[in-house]
């Protein structure tokens, strides 16, 4: 009998991806902020919101900051996620949730995409979309060029390139390997393709904003997970941290159900 049950607690396990907490268990949560910010924007609010529900909060500051744009690549910047949920777990988080903003919700698919050991996803507002017809027309003379630095054994040396954020064309310094990390339209930044590539099905809240992509986009690219939700809050994409708070706590909650 003892067997069986066994057996029957396995196969739950692999259907439904990873275990919901239960009741009681420790939280944490690594939010991550979004292009050109830092922990102390955006995200401030939803990051004060979840440690006064008693959640161990990790607020990083990424590759991606402001203060250090684009100084370490898209796999970088993955072992750096790695440490905070290591860190979160020494002060006593069983579950971890990897929860991001823009380029840190497109950076928290990544991540989910390429490890297993994340309780759970929330997408805010995501951002950044290399693969994109508008985003490549704007990008793809210094991709071009930075393959070609690749190629030519330079692509440590650091080079001016294009970037674009929220639709506002913007120059940043980068070495052409970290360069084509995050914006090579065939390389590891793309949502759609890391949704559709989640390591297990994984518990994904996904919230926009009204102008922001989403449901077909990434939502409906991923493994199907019984607590997985998309929403739409009535805010433009800078305030949707703000705004899913509720969201984001009720649905953590549901996570411990």
């Amino acid at each position: 009998m003892r067997g069986c049950v066994a057996i029957l607690f396995s196969l739950i396990t692999a259907l439904v991806g990873h275990i919901a907490p239960a009741a009681g268990d420790d939280l944490g949560v690594v939010l991550l902020h979004g292009k050109g910010g830092s922990p102390s924007g955006y995200v401030r609010e939803l990051a004060a919101a979840l440690q006064s529900k008693g959640h161990l909060v990790s607020t990083p500051t990424m590759p991606w900051a402001q203060n250090r744009i684009y100084d370490a690549s898209f796999d970088e910047a993955m072992r750096e996620i790695d440490r905070e949920i290591d860190s979160l777990r020494q002060k006593g988080a069983k579950f971890v949730v990897v929860a991001g903003h823009s380029l840190g919700a497109n950076a928290a698919l990544g991540y989910v995409s390429s490890r297993d050991s994340a309780s759970g996803i929330i997408a805010l507002a995501p951002a950044h979309t290399p693969e994109l017809p508008g985003f490549i027309k704007r990008v793809a003379v210094d991709v071009s060029r930075a393959k070609a630095l690749v190629a030519a054994g330079k692509g440590k040396e650091k080079q001016r390139f294009s970037d674009v954020n929220q639709g506002q064309s913007l120059e940043v310094s980068a070495t052409a390997e970290v360069y084509l990390s995050w914006f090579d339209p065939d390389g590891p930044a793309v949502m759609p393709k890391s949704a559709a590539s989640f390591k297990v099905p994984t518990p994904l809240l996904l919230v926009v904003g009204s102008g922001d992509r989403g449901k077909d986009y990434i939502f409906d690219k991923a493994p199907p997970h019984p607590k997985s939700r998309f929403v739409t809050v009535a805010a433009d994409h800078f305030a949707v941290p703000s705004a899913a708070i509720e969201e984001v706590v009720n649905w953590l909650d549901s996570l411990r159900q």
